[in-house]
């Protein structure tokens, strides 16, 4: 079992920290820790529930795909 933090998902991811907290707290299907350590203050995530979830979001591991995402309600004229 690999384990994974907030600090490797915004390195795998290209985000922030702050970002993967938002992140977190928006999406539904966004994995739960499988544990909280250090006074419950760092969670930690079980890399396969990251990879599934990365199958359902395109725009995590794709960056053509992440910035049409999260320009596409944008208007450039």
């Amino acid at each position: 079992m690999k384990l994974l933090g907030i600090a490797d998902l915004a390195k795998r991811w290209d985000y922030t920290k702050q970002g993967i907290h938002q992140k977190m707290k928006i999406d539904l299907e966004f994995p739960k820790p499988i544990a909280k350590i250090n006074e419950q203050r760092i969670m930690v995530f079980d890399e396969k529930d990251i990879i599934e979830y990365e199958l359902k979001k395109r725009e995590l591991t794709d960056q053509n795909y992440k910035k049409w995402f999260t320009h596409r309600g944008c208007n450039w004229n």
